[in-house]
């Protein structure tokens, strides 16, 4: 057993860094050093759950958003103590999801003193990171802070999520709206920055857009909302549990497998078996959300005996199809949707942005494209704001410490640019090919290897399995 403590620094305190680094100090027997670093003070937040609207509720029911992949009633436990009222098929708001996960993060901290674990929450910006044998330490990494400092450690866990969503606009049409263009809605408060009678313009049509009408709809907004996205796909609901009942049980092990095994190796073959199968179930009564939730544990060997093409082929033509029907909305935040649209103050349109003026009297003309057409459709808008989802590609990172680790080859990007090139058992793999044993990752740019990397149900169980392997390697 070591007698100095093993050091183990997590750069990024959102989901993923705060739960790897619960579950080290839950398993910790032996002394361990977690250093856990962010930019901002605010821990174990990261930007889903730094928002502090009650509108702005989970996507997911809180009976299955336990951060402990040991423990699956674990949050609905917490959300009963603050509300009593709340059940496995409650949407809460995602301000208190932040909540606990400081408190899991808080616990974790007080209970592994006994073992010698310890635990240092760092504010800092990170700018780079320096192998073994770079350092004055031949033997441990360190990692580069903004402020001067230098933080060794002998383990670094990269827990940053997705790049910012790209620009729908160009630069010089990012110039005309000026103040009038919200880049990023979780930054730039939309409800502060447009009129209770603007005509805004929501680039994207999925749950990011849906929370910016939510917020509007709260703010008692009077003006016309267009969603306006390339395939004009409208957000799917979760399914409300009164409605649910009744309806004939989802599908078993036996029938999963068996689709499964009649869906071929080819994209065509493998969507023909889907909606035949979905079909049948809603001709009997059924709902096509359990098909979806039946696929979710296989979707990561479905991905992985995919080959380059035939991913190219997904991206291209079916995901924004597989995100509409599988990252689905909390009933109440659709019956917002559904309001606004029933009433004629909410359109959703296919196409894209071909060109925007300011207007003479006021505004700005937006020249759109729809799909399936040359011809151009004029709307007239005050404001746009950017709801596209985020982006996988590390190159146009505005980080830093990313810029930093693609210089230096320590990180490598997948062919796709999903994410990052990650070994199965989290070691990051460099531009040389190798997977150096100091360095891993956890969070969402798992997409790049697993797809399934975005969700809680996923994430927990990455960090936990990070966190054993660490343990395993450590505590010897």
């Amino acid at each position: 057993m070591p007698t100095t403590p093993t050091t183990v620094l997590i750069v990024g305190a959102g989901f993923s860094g705060t739960a790897t680094a619960v579950q080290l100090l839950r398993g910790a027997r032996a002394p361990l050093q977690v250093l856990l670093l962010n930019e901002s003070g605010r821990m174990a937040r990261g930007l889903a759950y730094g928002t502090d609207s009650l509108d702005h509720v989970l996507n997911v029911p809180a009976g299955n958003m336990s951060a402990l992949a040991d423990d699956p009633e674990n949050f609905l436990r917490y959300g009963r103590w603050v509300d009593a009222r709340w059940h496995a098929g409650s949407f809460v708001p995602r301000r208190l999801y932040g909540a606990y996960l400081e408190s899991l993060l808080a616990a974790a901290e007080s209970t592994a003193g006994p073992q010698g674990a310890r635990l240092q929450r760092l504010v800092g910006r990170a700018l780079r990171v320096l192998p073994p044998g770079l350092a004055a330490d031949a033997t441990r990494a360190r990692v580069l802070l903004e402020d001067g400092r230098e933080l060794p450690a002998d383990h670094v866990v990269l827990a940053f999520g997705h790049v910012a969503p790209e620009h729908p606009l160009t630069e010089a049409q990012r110039a005309v709206l000026g103040t009038a263009y919200t880049a990023d809605p979780w930054r730039q408060a939309i409800s502060e920055r447009v009129q209770p009678a603007d005509r805004v313009l929501l680039v994207g049509a999925g749950l990011t857009a849906l929370d910016m009408l939510v917020s509007l709809d709260r703010a008692g907004h009077r003006g016309p909302v267009h969603m306006l996205s390339r395939r004009g796909l409208a957000p799917q609901p979760h399914r409300d549990q009164d409605t649910a009942r009744g309806r004939p049980a989802g599908p078993d092990a036996q029938a999963v497998h068996a689709l499964l095994q009649g869906m071929g190796t080819n994209l065509r073959s493998q969507l023909r078996a889907l909606r035949e199968a979905v079909a049948t179930a809603v001709a009997a009564g059924g709902d096509w959300r359990d098909w979806i939730a039946a696929l979710r544990p296989h979707t990561r060997a479905w991905w992985q005996a995919l080959d380059e093409a035939e991913r190219r082929r997904f991206l291209r033509h079916l995901q924004p199809h597989w995100d509409t029907l599988r990252h689905r909305c909390a009933p109440a935040a659709h019956a917002v949707f559904e309001r606004w649209r029933r009433e004629g103050r909410l359109t959703v349109e296919a196409g894209r942005i071909h060109g925007l003026q300011a207007a003479p009297t006021g505004g700005y003309t937006l020249a759109l494209r729809p799909r399936g057409s040359t011809a151009l459709r004029e709307r007239s808008i005050d404001h746009v704001v950017n709801c596209t989802s985020p982006s996988g590609r590390l190159t146009r990172s505005p980080s830093a410490l990313v810029a930093a680790l693609l210089a230096e080859g320590l990180v490598q990007p997948d062919a796709l640019e999903l994410g990052l090139q990650v070994h199965d058992d989290g070691r990051v793999i460099g531009r040389n090919g190798t997977a150096a044993d100091w360095l891993h990752y956890v969070g969402p740019l798992l997409k790049a290897r697993d797809w399934e990397a975005t969700a809680i149900p996923e994430l927990r169980q990455h960090a936990a399995a990070l966190a054993q392997r660490l343990l395993q390697q450590t505590q010897v």
